[in-house]
């Protein structure tokens, strides 16, 4: 249980590096330019959505309680949106969208599953 609760906590804290990264760090851009360079490199998105997507999937193979669908369901459409994001540019749409709200998901099922099991 104790090793589930670390990859949760990890979980949380890479939905919310993609949060902090889609929302806050344009900001950032605006007084350091050095910022926008990190905002718009591509790589960046894949990184923390594969962190992100990677804990989430540990999350399904070792615990139990995350095979339950008020985990499943809003991590598996937090995933969805997050994956969906990283294709926003080809696709026409912007990603801050589907990147606030497939993290927060993520982040708050993870949450959930963590508050709920201990």
């Amino acid at each position: 249980m104790r090793s589930t609760a670390n990859i949760d906590r990890a979980a949380i804290g890479f939905s919310l590096i993609c949060v902090v990264h889609c929302a806050i760090l344009p900001l950032a851009a605006i007084s350091l330019p050095v910022f926008g360079v990190v905002a718009e490199a591509e790589w960046v998105h894949w990184l923390f959505t594969s962190l992100a997507i990677v804990a989430a999937i540990m999350t399904f193979s070792l615990a139990h309680s995350a095979r339950q669908p008020s985990f499943v369901l809003p991590a598996f459409t937090g995933i969805t949106l997050l994956f969906l994001a990283l294709f926003a540019e080809p696709l026409g749409f912007d990603e801050t969208l589907p990147t606030i709200s497939g993290a927060m998901l993520l982040a708050g099922a993870h949450l959930f599953r963590l508050f709920r099991n201990h």
